[in-house]
C-alpha cells in the first residue's frame, strides 16, 4: 500500500511539473517579494484567522498568522522551485492544537520545495513537498 501511496504521490508531481511548464519558469526573485496571503481556498489579506508569508529582497522570510511570526527562515528560487528553509516551534500552534503547548520552547528545522503553477500577476497555485508529505495551496499578493 506504502508503495502505491509514493507511486501516486510521484505521478502528481510529475504531472504538475508537466503542467507548469512556462508559468513556473516565469517566477523570478522580484516577483516573490512582498506580502502573500496563503490558503487552500484563495483568501482575501486581512482576513481573521488568515495565514500570510513575508518574502524580503535579500532571500529572508517570515510566515504567520495576525502580524505574528509562526516560522522564519531563507527562500531561493531554483528552476521551476521555491525552496524553503526554516525554523519553527509546533508551540506556535497551540491556539488551534493545544495539545502543541508543551512544545512552546522547542524549535524544528524544515525543508519545503514549491512546484508553483498558474502563476498570474498577483497570484498562484504551488504544491508544497515536505519530507512525504504533499499539500497544494493558493498564494494572493497583499497590496
Amino acid at each position: 500500500m506504502r508503495g502505491k501511496l509514493i507511486t501516486f504521490n510521484f505521478l502528481v508531481v510529475l504531472l504538475i511539473f508537466f503542467v507548469s511548464g512556462a508559468n513556473a519558469a516565469d517566477m523570478v526573485p522580484e516577483y516573490l517579494v512582498g506580502n502573500w496571503v496563503i490558503g487552500t481556498t484563495e483568501q482575501k489579506c486581512g482576513d481573521s484567522g488568515s495565514e500570510y508569508f513575508m518574502f524580503h529582497e535579500n532571500g529572508t522570510f517570515a510566515a504567520g498568522r495576525s502580524n505574528r511570526p509562526e516560522a522564519v527562515g531563507f527562500w531561493q528560487i531554483d528552476g521551476d522551485m521555491v525552496n524553503l528553509d526554516f525554523i519553527s516551534s509546533g508551540g506556535f500552534f497551540q491556539d488551534i492544537h493545544a495539545e502543541l503547548k508543551e512544545y512552546a520552547n522547542e524549535f524544528d528545522y524544515f525543508k519545503v520545495k514549491l512546484i508553483p503553477f498558474n502563476v498570474e500577476e498577483n497570484r498562484f497555485e504551488a504544491v508544497g513537498l515536505l519530507g512525504e508529505q504533499i499539500n497544494k495551496g493558493i498564494a494572493v499578493r497583499c497590496k
